[in-house]
């Protein structure tokens, strides 16, 4: 009998354990790891400055928009991942200590533009899409 009764507490106890586990892991996964930056919802708005056509060495011609962000505390050192979901083609860049970006796409007016913010080897913190068009961007992708 007398076992029995330790076996019920043992049981108690993890039980009362696995409980308290469950009940702050919720909690855990919406706090972002200890040290790493936490992007706000939403990231500041991107603008497009106008395009610019170049050749390349095959005398191919290419559109390339300027692709600037104002500067945001919350996204210093973040990396910024800029990506053409019509074209297949992306570019990086890390933005400066006051949260500020400057990078060029290449596309047409009305392209699909994903942004991803995070680490250079991390997670993503937060994803936006975009169209592609001359001035801020506001809108998200339909």
């Amino acid at each position: 009998m007398r076992e029995f009764l330790c076996s019920k507490k043992v049981l108690r106890l993890l039980a009362s354990l696995l409980f308290v586990i469950v009940l702050t892991s919720g909690i855990a996964c919406d706090s972002p790891p200890i040290g790493t930056p936490w992007v706000p919802i939403p990231p500041p708005n991107p603008s497009f400055g106008p395009p610019t056509q170049e050749l390349d060495s095959a005398g191919v011609s290419h559109l390339y928009w300027k692709v600037t962000s104002p500067p945001s505390s919350e996204l210093d050192d973040l990396w910024v991942y800029v990506t053409n979901i019509d074209m297949g083609s992306g570019v990086s860049v890390r933005a400066a200590h006051d949260g500020s970006y400057v990078t060029r796409i290449e596309g047409q007016e009305g392209d699909w533009i994903i942004f991803s913010f995070g680490a250079a080897y991390g997670e993503t913190r937060w994803n936006m899409c975009r169209p592609l068009h001359e001035g801020e961007a506001t809108q998200d992708c339909q």
